[in-house]
């Protein structure tokens, strides 16, 4: 039992990436869709609240629906879809297009892969250093938040993490 625990532990630490430094790659042309209209699922909402809600057990302030952020969200996890795995390939993309869009200050984000409800998303989030730290990220004021489903029903998560 002690190694399937270990096991399981591993294999969440190598599906939740957590990102907060800027890297300079070469993008390729197809990542950048226009997203017009952006729209909240129940789980999308779900989550939020348990941030949130976390959040504020901290004492720490509750974060804002950021649609500039969302959209960011749901193009890279049109990505990730596409590429079959979590990532944070052209992250320094999404941080620069909120930089000059919403004059981000800061902006970090986490990642997932398969996870079907939102405790248990919230809760491996919270059990890794990296992604706790952007979730308890004083400065940030605002999140995005994509929740996309591939062709499998396996959910890809990207929450981005903004200071205004």
């Amino acid at each position: 039992m002690k190694k399937l625990t270990i096991i399981l532990i591993v294999l969440f630490n190598i599906l939740l990436m957590s990102c907060s430094v800027d890297e300079e790659v070469n993008i390729p042309e197809s990542y950048n869709a226009t997203i017009v209209d952006v729209s909240y699922s129940q789980l999308d909402y779900e989550i939020i609240e348990l941030i949130n809600n976390y959040r504020i057990s901290q004492g720490l302030s509750s974060l804002d629906i950021l649609n500039e952020a969302s959209k960011e969200a749901i193009n890279h996890n049109n990505y990730m879809v596409s590429q079959g795995a979590p990532s944070h390939d052209y992250f320094y993309l999404r941080s620069q297009n909120l930089k000059q869009t919403v004059n981000a200050k800061t902006v970090s984000e986490n990642v997932a892969f398969g996870f079907s409800n939102a405790q248990a998303l919230v809760s491996a989030w919270l059990n890794s250093e990296g992604h706790r730290e952007n979730i308890e990220n004083p400065e940030a004021t605002n999140i995005g938040i994509s929740t996309t489903q591939d062709a499998e029903g396996k959910n890809y998560f990207t929450n981005i993490f903004v200071k205004l």
